[in-house]
């Protein structure tokens, strides 16, 4: 809803004087931000866009800002990472800051995450609120992100199926900065349609994608490709904790796929939160393996996680321990 708001200020330049940028996608934060400082100042230069760091801005640098003349018709006042304990922060929250007609105060948390549960961030917030524009920015959901990779993928004159946009939104991070990276990266090989084997060969892949190909590896009983995927791992410095928690994950989607056996794709990739393309890959490995096996692996999962937690255990060992149980259960 804010963001709809934000946008009909855009459209019909009706701004407020009050706009707040914070949450988790950094792309769309940035995006929204230039749409409307290039919005309040469309033909101005950098003259009457003055940009402040958040730590050790004091109140009487930026009061005595606040009430100087614009040079056109608008001006921004844009402050990156304020803190909540900023005294700038609590003289925005207070009466005693009267933003004039001209002027827009833009505060944007570009990496400043402040703690929601301290009484200047919710005096500000309800300031900002009855004044101008809170806008909570977060990862879009799978519908939103799969159109944006088409759009980004045609944008640079490549084609890309809905079943390579699954793939792909399967193997990345959920950032749509580090996306966009990626789809330049890709577009620039592909220069046409974008296969699964260019996907395959140029796509960095998160931990949890590259525990998936361990799972793969292991559903092949394929022990060479496992153990090289896991040094992949060591050599890129993953800690062998996060190995383990995305096996755990792994192993605990493939038990609940098999326990789903009976129910529609539909169901079973809404259960385990899986890309349906990933549900008809295992649902066809598991069929020769039992439900009885599976659940050997997770009472053995259940063991490496607590030895996990106790200080003495060497974390490696265990990586390791954990894979060569699964190659002998499934």
């Amino acid at each position: 809803m804010s963001l709809e708001k934000l946008k009909r200020d855009i459209e019909s330049k009706n701004f407020r004087r009050f706009y707040y940028f914070c949450g988790s996608e950094p792309y769309l934060k940035r995006f929204y931000l230039n749409s409307l400082i290039s919005s309040i100042l469309p033909d101005s230069t950098d003259t009457d866009l003055h940009r402040y760091e958040g730590k050790g801005l004091d109140v009487d640098s930026f009061s005595e800002e606040l009430w100087l003349c614009s040079l056109g018709g608008m001006k921004i006042l844009l402050i990156s990472d304020l803190p909540a304990s900023s005294p700038v922060a609590e003289f925005l929250a207070s009466d005693d800051c009267d933003v004039p007609e001209d002027t827009v105060v833009i505060v944007y948390q570009q990496t400043e995450t402040p703690d929601s549960r301290a009484v200047s961030y919710k005096n500000l917030k309800a300031r900002i609120e009855r004044d101008g524009l809170f806008l909570e920015i977060k990862t879009v959901d799978d519908a939103t992100l799969s159109r944006w990779v088409t759009q980004q993928f045609q944008r640079r004159n490549c084609s890309i199926s809905p079943a390579e946009v699954s793939y792909f939104l399967s193997v990345e991070e959920r950032n749509m900065e580090s996306m966009l990276k990626e789809i330049e990266k890709i577009s620039t090989y592909c220069n046409g349609p974008v296969t699964r084997d260019a996907l395959e060969k140029l796509c960095v892949k998160t931990v949890q994608a590259r525990a998936y190909e361990l799972n793969d590896y292991i559903l092949a009983k394929n022990a060479d490709r496992v153990f090289s995927v896991l040094n992949d791992l060591r050599a890129l410095r993953t800690p062998p904790q996060m190995i383990l928690g995305s096996l755990f994950s792994c192993f605990a989607n493939l038990y609940k796929l098999k326990e789903l056996e009976r129910f529609s794709e539909e169901v079973r990739a809404a259960e385990t939160g899986l890309q349906p393309f990933v549900v008809r890959k295992y649902s066809r490995s598991l069929s020769s393996i039992s439900l009885e096996q599976l659940d050997m692996l997770m009472s053995f999962c259940s063991g490496i996680d607590v030895l996990s937690k106790s200080s003495s255990s060497d974390a490696d060992l265990l990586v390791v321990q954990l894979l060569t149980k699964a190659l002998e259960v499934l």
